[in-house]
């Protein structure tokens, strides 16, 4: 999809005719795609630049590639450690726009942030608007992740809620010979000081 945008801007840019595009498709593909172009331009000749994409579209475009992408954007998450803020959003803004090409930019935006998770989500909704621009809502994500580290300090908090905590607390206390039993009055009074 993003090969079919690139060429039609460049297309559009340049004012050129379908045909010099096509023409060119024999620098453009490599290996497969290669193959498969000489294959279907000696079954069909020369065809126009809408019918090629058609093709294409028809080519790759289908269930297992949809598969494919919806995967990889919902296994994604950040991580300031490992992840550049900048590379990390335009890799799921172009796996969206993929997916969904007519979808609205800040729903775009809304898909990504949720991403994110937690606090580094709102810290970053609370800072834009819908109308903010996705180099503004990166320019707040590398904010917030090198200087407050907060996506790298996250703890998931299902995992810690359901952590059993077998070490911590003993099942026979009378074994513990340093377990000391206080009171609730003593504990409250102790809080309280």
């Amino acid at each position: 999809m993003e090969f079919i945008r690139g060429i039609d801007m460049i297309k559009e840019d340049f004012e050129l005719p379908g045909r010099l595009v096509t023409a060119r498709f024999n620098t453009f593909f490599f290996i497969s795609t290669h193959r498969w172009y000489i294959k279907l331009r000696q079954a069909h000749g020369h065809q126009s630049w809408t019918w090629w994409k058609i093709q294409i579209i028809k080519k790759w475009v289908n269930d297992s590639w949809r598969f494919k992408v919806e995967t990889a954007f919902e296994s994604a998450k950040t991580n300031s450690d490992k992840d550049k803020a900048l590379p990390w959003f335009f890799q799921q803004k172009n796996r969206l726009t993929a997916l969904y090409p007519e979808i609205a930019e800040f729903m775009i935006h809304r898909k990504i942030l949720r991403k994110c998770g937690g606090y580094l989500e709102h810290s970053v909704k609370s800072q834009t608007t819908e109308e903010s621009s996705a180099e503004y809502i990166i320019k707040i994500l590398e904010e917030l992740t090198t200087r407050t580290r907060i996506s790298s300090s996250m703890v998931d908090l299902k995992t810690w809620f359901n952590t059993p905590w077998k070490d911590s607390v003993d099942k026979n206390p009378k074994e513990n010979s340093n377990n000391i039993k206080y009171k609730s009055a003593d504990v409250m009074r102790r809080c309280h000081i």
